[in-house]
Parts: C-alpha cells; sequence; structure tokens
C-alpha cells in the first residue's frame, strides 16, 4: 500500500495529540490512588476537597514563579537585574501564598476545630490531612483527562505544517516560523560535531537551511518564552543551520518526517517567486491518536477503570 503523504500536493500535519491521549491512563491511575486515598485517609474533620483546592491553586502560584524565574534565568540580562527580578518573584510568590492561606485557612479548618483561636485555623494548610493529597490526585488525574479528551475532539493547530509552499511551527514559543522550500538546502538526520572531529549522527530529522536566512527570519521569532532546552532545535553545520523537526512531544518517528518532507523539498525547491498553496485533498495527519483495537491498548484504559471499581467496593 502506498504511503498518502508521498502525493506532494497534499498537506502534510504532525500534532502531539497521541502524545496527551497516551497519557490518559496515568490521569486514571492517579484517580484510582486518589480515590484510595480519599476513602480510606483520615480527614480530620476537615474539608479536604475545598483545602485540595486551595493546594492546587498555589502549587500553580510555585510554578508560575519557578517558570519564570527560570526564563529570566536563561536570558541576556546582566546579573544584578536578573537577582533583583528574581528576587521581587520570589516576594510576590509569598506574598500571593501567605494572603491565600490567610483568607481560606480559617473557613476550612473552622469545622474540625471548633474553639480553637484563629491563629490555628490556618494551621491545616501547614499540616493537612492525608485525604487532602487524594483529592488532588483526582483534581491532577481529571484535569489532565480533561484537556486531552477535549483537544482530542477539538484539535489545536499542528506543531509542524508542510504544504507545497513551505514548513511551519506553530509552537507557542516559535508561532508563525516558516520556511520556504527554496531556502532549505538538505534534508537529512541531525549531525552533532563532538571534539574528536568525527560528527555524531543522531536518529533526529532535520533540515539544512543558510546562516543567513536563521539570523534574518528565525532567530528574530525565537521568544523569550521558550523553554529550557531549545536550543537543541537549531545546531550548527559549518555555514548552516539544522532546524531539528521531531520531538519527544510528537510521537512521530524520524522516517515519518524525512520521507514527506524529502518529498517536498525535491518538488517545490526550485520554485521562484509568489506562490500559493496549492494542496489537494484532506491533510495527512502524524501524531493523531486512534482506537487500534491492540490488546496493549486496551489493557491500558481498562485496567484503571478495574482498579476505580475494586478501591470503591473496598470502601462498601
Amino acid at each position: 500500500m502506498s504511503d498518502p503523504s508521498a502525493d506532494v500536493s497534499r498537506t502534510v500535519e504532525y500534532t502531539m495529540d497521541k502524545w496527551r491521549m497516551d497519557r490518559v491512563p496515568w490521569g486514571l491511575w492517579g484517580c484510582v490512588a486518589g480515590l484510595a486515598f480519599v476513602l480510606h485517609a483520615e480527614s480530620h474533620g476537615v474539608n479536604g476537597a475545598a483545602l485540595a483546592a486551595v493546594y492546587v491553586v498555589l502549587l500553580g502560584v510555585v510554578f508560575a514563579g519557578f517558570v519564570l524565574t527560570v526564563l529570566i534565568g536563561q536570558s541576556d540580562l546582566p546579573l544584578p537585574l536578573d537577582f533583583l527580578i528574581g528576587l521581587l518573584i520570589l516576594i510576590a510568590v509569598t506574598i500571593v501564598i501567605s494572603a491565600v492561606s490567610l483568607a481560606v485557612g480559617g473557613s476550612i479548618g473552622r469545622s474540625g476545630y471548633v474553639g480553637v483561636s484563629r491563629s490555628l485555623y490556618w494551621s491545616n494548610i501547614v499540616n493537612p490531612p492525608p485525604n487532602v493529597f487524594g483529592w488532588m490526585l483526582i483534581y491532577f488525574g481529571l484535569g489532565w483527562i480533561g484537556f486531552a479528551l477535549y483537544r482530542h475532539v477539538y484539535a489545536d493547530r499542528p506543531i509542524i505544517t508542510l504544504s507545497p509552499v513551505c514548513i511551519q511551527f506553530h509552537r507557542p514559543w516559535l508561532n508563525g516560523l516558516s520556511i520556504p522550500w527554496q531556502e532549505v538546502w538538505g534534508v537529512g538526520r541531525l549531525e552533532i560535531a563532538l571534539a574528536s572531529g568525527v560528527p555524531f549522527i543522531a536518529p533526529s530529522a532535520a533540515v539544512l537551511v543558510g546562516k543567513d536566512f536563521y539570523e534574518r527570519s528565525i532567530a528574530p521569532k525565537r521568544s523569550f518564552f521558550e523553554p529550557p532546552g531549545a536550543d537543541a532545535m537549531f545546531r550548527p553545520k559549518g555555514a548552516m543551520m539544522q532546524v531539528v523537526l521531531n520531538s519527544a512531544d510528537m510521537t512521530v518517528t524520524p522516517e515519518e518526517f524525512l520521507g514527506p518532507v524529502e518529498a517536498r523539498w525535491k518538488a517545490f525547491r526550485d520554485r521562484s517567486g509568489p506562490q500559493h498553496d496549492g494542496s489537494t485533498g484532506t491533510s495527512i495527519v502524524y501524531g493523531r491518536w486512534s482506537i487500534d483495537g491492540s490488546l496493549w491498548q486496551a489493557v491500558q484504559f481498562l485496567a484503571p477503570v478495574v482498579g476505580l471499581v475494586v478501591v470503591a467496593l473496598t470502601a462498601l
């Protein structure tokens, strides 16, 4: 059976839908563990569900502060300014956590500690009952499941799109980047220069572009919010720059990139002048999750469901 992506007139899209859906069973197992905590752990008379929601909010604040600090740390800001901004972020996070703790701690703790002074009400946030962690696991598990299912039904933009005109990238930190086929000088495996002088051929798929094009059209689009390790996507090779296509958040093999990319590059690299997307037919999508009917996939999704039933029955 021929590969449909060999038809260069059709657009090819690469998504992370399968990566997200493959982790839904992890969310289900989180719900199983959380339910076991909720049903069998002590609550000390505290509203564990409400307290867990507060913890989730506080963790979100801490994570946001951490991410912002890391992003600032990898910027080119002077060290004194970097330190000052980091200190301000720490102070802001501390103030938010303290304000939330004092605002909600009393109302959460009041039901279980009647007659105790208000200064002890918010101690439940510092020393929570065990069932709170169960509720947090349920929240995180259901949150991931809901997000993955929503994105599966209502797909977001593909991370990479191959059209007859160009390669397009749609990452949040590298949005709107286009590499016309005329700017691609080669397609192949990523080469990493070693101290020995013998290059290491990595399994990743990459396209080769000129450094002038990189400095003019790619470098300015690299966002302040790019995650740590984003530099690995761009590697020099002599007078050229390699742009890596596949990544861990797409369940797509390098071969599923190399074939379609090379076919379109050879077909469209000699075109010149203004162009429009001449795509025909439906898009070909790689990385899309589907029910494949395999025993392993059935076990992955049914095992945690059975676990939920078992945990619920043991509590009766």
